[in-house]
């Protein structure tokens, strides 16, 4: 028996079309047509359609979720072009942060070298003699400029002492004496100097000064940081170490004794 899905009613003797989406018979007049109708429609136009009541609430059902899943598709596209923007917009304001970052980090780079560089002619000489009681600035350069010249002539006898400039580094101390800062005609007396300042422990007047070269707060960090190093090196074993400056740079090697 064949049943119509609108009515329930059986169709095997009715005149039926059957449901384009079911297949299943339904009544011509469940469906409001007649035999002529149907001849009509079918012969005028293939695209119309009959469904029954079923596969129309179906058919509506599958309408509205077309439309919810278009709505999702929508907002989902919205949020992506949303989140592309904003992603591009943090990722140009970290470029921005990068550039002016490397452009610091730049200027602290040039400003470093032009310090080293003019610093390149100074020595820096530490443990001479200060007068405790305050001179006039003219008698206490006098007496300095005399101190440096016989301590500079005591590592190099046939050093040129002429019109260099020395000049006491910080505040004026009551229980020790200022590091004093002297500049030379180039950076190779500087280094003549620093290579050959070990004759200085053999002198017995001297022997408590110490000369080094004129660095910067980044080198002197820096050289604080090596002999750190070396000092956990040597805790955890290692012997024979000492710091050695290679082209300029401080670095930890092996001694040969």
């Amino acid at each position: 028996m064949l049943i119509c899905p609108n009515c329930s009613l059986d169709v095997s003797n009715s005149s039926s079309l059957p449901c384009d989406a079911c297949q299943k018979p339904l009544h011509l007049k469940c469906i409001g047509l007649s035999e002529n109708d149907v001849k009509w429609t079918r012969s005028k136009s293939k695209a119309v359609k009959v469904v029954c009541s079923n596969c129309n609430n179906n058919i509506s059902q599958f309408k509205d979720l077309k439309s919810t899943i278009a709505a999702l598709q929508n907002e989902i596209a919205t949020s992506i072009t949303n989140l592309r923007a904003d992603f591009e917009a943090k990722l140009n304001d970290l470029q921005i942060s990068i550039n002016n970052k490397q452009s610091d980090r730049f200027e602290d780079i040039v400003t470093e070298v032009t310090e080293r560089q003019n610093r390149k002619k100074n020595l820096i000489m530490f443990g001479v003699d200060e007068q405790q009681v305050e001179l006039d600035q003219v008698h206490s350069s006098e007496r300095d400029q005399s101190s440096v010249k016989d301590i500079l002539k005591c590592i190099n006898p046939s050093f040129d002492d002429d019109n260099i400039k020395i000049q006491r580094l910080g505040r004026r101390s009551d229980t020790k004496a200022r590091p004093i800062k002297i500049i030379l005609r180039n950076d190779l007396e500087v280094l003549s100097f620093i290579k050959n300042a070990k004759t200085l422990r053999n002198s017995p007047e001297h022997k408590k000064v110490s000369i080094s070269f004129d660095k910067t707060p980044r080198q002197i960090d820096y050289y604080k940081q090596v002999k750190n190093d070396m000092i956990i090196r040597l805790n955890n074993g290692e012997t024979n170490l000492r710091i050695r400056h290679v082209n300029g740079i401080p670095k930890i090697v092996k001694s040969l004794n």
